[in-house]
């Protein structure tokens, strides 16, 4: 099983670990074009979750990269070979979001069998849009928490009822990468319990026509320029889970 993997092949899964990078120019504005029309062609349905305002047009990952061959293709040449299948998500959203890790959840590895023969690798989140004239950032933290998908939340601000990742009231231990950074940046959506014992080790920008590859265990959140304080937008874009086979 996939958790069962995870232990197993722990040391492999750091040994992998690297610093989130932007690739800028990743994307042309037509290829931008495609994918924001995919998540309407191809969504099953929506799924739309208050306490985040987060809007998401469900689209299987794999059909959609299926309709982008050219991706994966570019993908190989900045983080090498991966499995066939993936796992994330479109969303569209006017909120920061909180600090999590995006991963196979309990429910994906009940319905996927390929989640039995892999193990977490790479993230790559694609930025689609933004509101003209905003800027957003995302801060990715030295932890790592390799397993199922998480959320990080000791006050209880989110509800478990609302969410297919575990809710973590009681952190569990993070594997440690790289080393922290003095940063100008605020997190004004989290409690501070929820941000302790968590250190920034990247942070990036959200910009339309690049992409922010990272590791797929990598906690990470949104946040704010103290320079430049806006968070007033709507977003959108795709997150996609590489995984490696064993």
């Amino acid at each position: 099983m996939y958790i069962d993997n995870c232990k197993k092949y722990k040391q492999e899964i750091v040994d992998r670990f690297d610093y989130a990078v932007s690739v800028d120019n990743f994307f042309s504005n037509e290829e931008l074009d495609t994918l924001l029309l995919l998540q309407f062609k191809l969504a099953e349905r929506i799924k739309w979750t208050p306490t985040s305002n987060n809007i998401q047009p469900l689209c299987d990952v794999d059909t959609l990269i299926s309709h982008i061959p050219w991706f994966e293709e570019r993908m190989i040449e900045h983080i090498g070979e991966f499995a066939k299948n993936h796992s994330g998500n479109y969303y569209i959203t006017t909120q920061l979001h909180d600090a999590h890790v995006d991963l196979l959840t309990e429910k994906e590895c009940n319905e996927y069998e390929w989640s039995n023969n892999v193990i977490p690798y790479k993230s790559c989140v694609i930025p689609l849009l933004i509101t003209e004239g905003a800027e957003a950032y995302t801060a990715f933290f030295n932890q790592r928490h390799i397993g199922n998908s998480i959320t990080l939340d000791r006050v209880s601000i989110s509800s478990q009822d609302n969410s297919d990742y575990t809710i973590s009231r009681e952190y569990p231990e993070f594997t440690v990468f790289g080393s922290s950074k003095e940063t100008d940046v605020l997190f004004p959506h989290i409690p501070e319990e929820n941000l302790k014992g968590l250190s920034i080790e990247t942070v990036l920008n959200f910009q339309p026509g690049s992409i922010m590859i990272f590791d797929a265990c990598q906690i990470h959140a949104s946040c704010v320029s103290k320079n430049r304080p806006n968070y007033r937008w709507l977003k959108s874009g795709i997150n996609i889970q590489f995984y490696k086979e064993i």
